[in-house]
């Protein structure tokens, strides 16, 4: 019985990679659709301003955390955001809308919907002023400044 035994090995390996692929860490390669590499974001801030650092420690550059609500019409919470260039950021945006949520100057974009946040994950290497839109309401929801 040769074929049991490479049907058990065969089948092992779908499983190993299955589970490779579900228990891998996440890369912040999910979420956003990138058309052009993008900066990252450095802030010691408290998370009460919607920003929080990754400790530091790792050779990965730092993450900054960026989390803005948008309700009837208005931004919640911080609209300008200061980060270091260099750091990968993460811009977590909910909505009672659906529209696209848009990074001018990175040509970064998610879809939100009221279900679901549009997430975005880049590393801010292009120092500058940037304007963060819900792109189909054309409504600003806060400007990143990358310093260098």
């Amino acid at each position: 019985m040769p074929w049991a035994r490479w049907a058990i090995l065969a089948a092992s390996v779908v499983v190993l990679v299955v589970l490779f692929v579900l228990l891998r860490p996440d890369d912040g390669s999910e979420g956003a659709t990138p058309t052009r590499s993008s900066p990252s974001v450095t802030e010691t801030s408290s998370p009460s301003d919607g920003v929080s650092p990754t400790p530091s420690g790792s050779q990965a550059p730092e993450r900054t955390f960026i989390e803005v609500t948008y309700r009837n019409g208005e931004v919640q919470g911080p609209t300008s955001f200061t980060v270091p260039q260099g750091e990968r950021i993460r811009l977590l945006v909910h909505a009672d809308v659906s529209d696209e949520v848009h990074v001018h100057g990175y040509d970064l974009s998610a879809d939100v919907t009221p279900q679901e946040a549009a997430r975005i994950d880049f590393v801010a290497n292009a120092a500058g002023r940037y304007e963060v839109e819900l792109e189909g309401a054309g409504e600003p929801l806060f400007e990143l400044e990358i310093v260098p």
